[in-house]
């Protein structure tokens, strides 16, 4: 259980200074792309699912802190945090948290459309509710519409690019 931990927490030191340091710097079509959510893709499944929210909560904290969003990104990554483990079922079929604690497992030995549709649907519910809070109008709906869809590619490529990188490496 240590090496978990300590792997965990190493994982969230680099994201969370990655995306302060250099992704909230960067813009396009004047959106940052949110790279700290592959810190909840690849969260490990088999820690207390109290503990689980816990740490994205603290995550969120440090994030709207350098980020000055006033506790919407904290929002946006609990929501899905509670949606991810529904999202894992429809990715990946029957999807059973108890027999397995990495989703390292799923995102190697998947087919990429599995992968995509599952990195695709937590970023895109992320993202819908980040700018629906952010924007806080249901009249401009096609505004959130609109930012969700472009924050989420940006970010789905990025993640993708980033993920095959560091854990795709051993499917080859």
């Amino acid at each position: 259980m240590r090496s978990i931990s300590s792997i965990v927490f190493f994982r969230f030191i680099i994201i969370f200074l990655a995306q302060i340091i250099v992704f909230n710097n960067i813009l396009i079509f004047g959106l940052s792309a949110d790279i700290y959510i592959i810190f909840l893709l690849i969260f490990p499944q088999n820690i207390n699912k109290s503990l689980y929210y816990f740490l994205i909560f603290l995550y969120g904290i440090f994030l709207d802190s350098f980020s000055n969003s006033f506790g919407i990104i904290t929002f946006s990554l609990l929501i899905s945090c509670y949606l991810r483990p529904y999202i894992l079922d429809f990715s990946f079929g029957n999807f059973d948290m108890r027999k397995v604690g990495k989703v390292r497992d799923y995102l190697i030995n998947t087919t990429i459309y599995q992968k995509l549709t599952y990195i695709s649907l937590v970023i895109f519910s992320h993202n819908f509710v980040l700018y629906f809070v952010e924007i806080f109008s249901i009249y401009k709906l096609d505004l959130v519409l609109r930012n969700a869809t472009i924050s989420s590619l940006i970010s789905i490529t990025l993640i993708l690019i980033i993920l095959s990188l560091f854990y795709y490496k051993n499917e080859r």
